[in-house]
């Protein structure tokens, strides 16, 4: 059922998978305010107020429109639910989210029990996308993909997954490198 909610009441979740875009949320607000709000945003129940589940963007063109109150589906929903339900629409939805962040949501997860195949299952992903994810929490490898907001490397996530595997870290910044500064897509890693 969906319901009216105090836009203050609302707090963002634990777990952010992506940065607020700002052109988004211009888009988004100038779309609401012509066609008015197609689809509810989700939350959880925290104390007196509300946890963000889905909608971040929706959420903040609403506050900016100047709207008290948002139409909402209230879930009852754990922490570890709460994280896996935010990678299932996003992978979904195919929008990009931060891996790094996705990583350590998985590792937490693991931390409290969870095997990488229950996990997989919950996502609707295989066991080795997560082992893939895992890795990028590898200090230089997580340094490699943490870039200042609107900059850009020709460094991918698959590319720091298969540099995570290399135990020397020389030759892992090395080759860091060279895929940054020539923008190499295609080398072979079954080369190296």
């Amino acid at each position: 059922m969906i319901a009216e909610v105090e836009v203050d009441r609302i707090r963002p979740g634990e777990f952010c998978l992506w940065d607020l875009d700002e052109g988004v949320v211009e888009d988004l607000a100038k779309s609401i305010e012509e066609a008015g709000l197609l689809q509810p945003v989700v939350v959880r129940p925290l104390g007196d107020s509300y946890e963000l589940v889905f909608g971040l963007h929706r959420l903040e063109a609403c506050r900016r429109l100047g709207w008290k109150t948002i139409p909402t589906l209230v879930w009852q929903v754990s922490d570890e639910e709460d994280f896996l339900l935010k990678c299932v629409e996003n992978l979904q939805r195919n929008v990009h989210i931060n891996p790094i962040a996705e990583a350590r949501g998985y590792k937490r997860l693991i931390e409290r029990g969870w095997t990488m195949v229950r996990i997989a299952e919950k996502i609707g992903k295989s066991c080795s996308y997560v082992s893939d994810r895992l890795r990028v929490l590898h200090p230089r490898v997580r340094e490699r993909l943490s870039f200042p907001r609107g900059k850009t490397s020709a460094l991918t996530i698959s590319h720091a997954e298969h540099l995570s595997l290399i135990d020397e870290p020389k030759l892992e910044l090395w080759l860091a490198k060279l895929i940054e500064e020539k923008g190499c897509r295609c080398i072979g890693w079954s080369a190296w």
